[in-house]
């Protein structure tokens, strides 16, 4: 799987998002876990950066899949995942890939454009 970051904008979190995630399948096998409680770094129609103080499964060759559910504007989002790269700071950050359709993709698109536009307006306050 190719992940193109840079085909896309990307929105930075000045204070991350508040998620929760569980996954559902490693390499071949299904799995329901529990949820894990996760924060959005900054997040794209097609990727998200997310921050989790859980060490979550990813070695080469075996493909991690996960539904990651947040609000934004009172608008609840269930979008699906994969992860792509992993790396540890204080906690763990994952690159996740969402192979989101045209409307879910409009959809974030839309609500990014509007929670965007009210920070600014908090920030001018």
């Amino acid at each position: 799987m190719r992940y193109k970051r840079k085909d896309y904008f990307r929105y930075e979190f000045k204070k991350p998002l508040q998620a929760f995630f569980r996954i559902h399948r490693v390499g071949r096998k299904e799995v329901n876990t529990s949820k894990g409680e996760a924060r959005i770094i900054n997040i794209s129609p097609h990727g998200m950066k997310l921050n989790t103080n859980l060490d979550l499964p990813h070695q080469d060759g075996h493909e991690v899949k996960l539904s990651i559910s947040f609000h934004l504007n009172d608008q609840h989002f269930h979008l699906p995942g994969t992860i792509v790269w992993k790396k540890k700071v204080a906690a763990f950050n994952y690159g996740i890939y969402m192979d989101l359709d045209e409307a879910e993709s409009q959809g974030l698109v839309k609500a990014l454009k509007v929670y965007a536009s009210s920070q600014d307006n908090v920030d001018e306050i």
